[in-house]
């Protein structure tokens, strides 16, 4: 009970620290659960173990990249230089890189013969990564390292930075105006009209969606255009966000209910 109660504690000290995309995670996974079949819930809860919820478990993977599993920072996006624009050419570094570690986490967790631990942890990473693919600047430039070096002020000279605006700032600003639920009333609504649609399979597909939507004049990305970082421009994205948030936890409750069908 100790050892539960100092691991929560951890990942609440260490997200309340740098907490950018631990709500967009949060939702994704939350939801993609509601969206499950039953036995895919049974298969699944014995995995998430001490996180207590789906949506817990999929904050583990950034609670680690820069600790203990530092071999994993690559895993969370997927950089491609202006001269190529398309996901589905995109090379890889040596150890990985998003859309080849969804693929062998998708693999372990498909494998009934697979240690339960890595089982657990191919779970988790899964989940997160559903959530970093539809995060436009995880699909970005290498050499701003997706948008952390995309220097930016807010209006009040705070500095910061692309990656972080779109990794939650937008977020948190929508917060203090609507509160805190108002983005999960949001993405609860878009994933009802959502699910009347079809939706693509593949990764490759959902990172070509975020790389269009980095490459947006609006967004100010390309060519280093945006400079200030206006209410306005928050608020004119935030649609995004929602979009992208909503999109996420479907496919990835379509995917873990692929898995256990035998489809994948």
């Amino acid at each position: 009970m100790i050892k539960k109660f100092l691991f929560v504690l951890l990942i609440a000290i260490t997200f309340n620290a740098d907490a950018w995309w631990e709500k967009g995670h949060r939702i994704v996974c939350d939801e993609a659960y509601k969206l499950l079949t039953a036995p895919v819930k049974e298969m699944i809860d014995p995995l998430i173990g001490i996180h207590g919820s789906y949506g817990n478990a999929c904050l583990w993977a950034d609670l680690v990249k820069n600790d203990d599993r530092k071999d994993t920072r690559s895993w969370h996006y997927i950089n491609l230089p202006d001269s190529e624009q398309n996901t589905y050419k995109a090379s890889c570094p040596e150890n990985g890189c998003l859309i080849t570690a969804f693929y062998e986490q998708i693999n372990i967790l498909n494998n009934p013969s697979e240690k339960s631990h890595l089982r657990a942890e191919a779970l988790w990473f899964i989940g997160h990564f559903v959530g970093d693919i539809h995060q436009p600047m995880h699909t970005g430039y290498p050499e701003d390292r997706g948008g952390n070096d995309h220097k930016l002020e807010f209006t009040d000279g705070i500095p910061t930075n692309m990656h972080s605006v779109w990794d939650g700032q937008i977020i948190e600003h929508m917060d203090s105006l609507f509160g805190e639920d108002y983005l999960l009333i949001n993405v609860a609504k878009k994933i009802n009209k959502f699910l009347k649609n079809s939706h693509s399979e593949e990764i490759e597909a959902w990172a070509q969606e975020s790389r269009d939507i980095a490459m947006l004049p609006s967004v100010g990305y390309r060519n280093n255009e945006l400079k200030l970082v206006t209410n306005e421009y928050m608020e004119s994205h935030f649609e995004i966000i929602q979009d992208r948030i909503a999109l996420g936890a479907i496919r990835l409750s379509q995917t873990l209910n692929r898995i256990h069908s035998g489809s994948n």
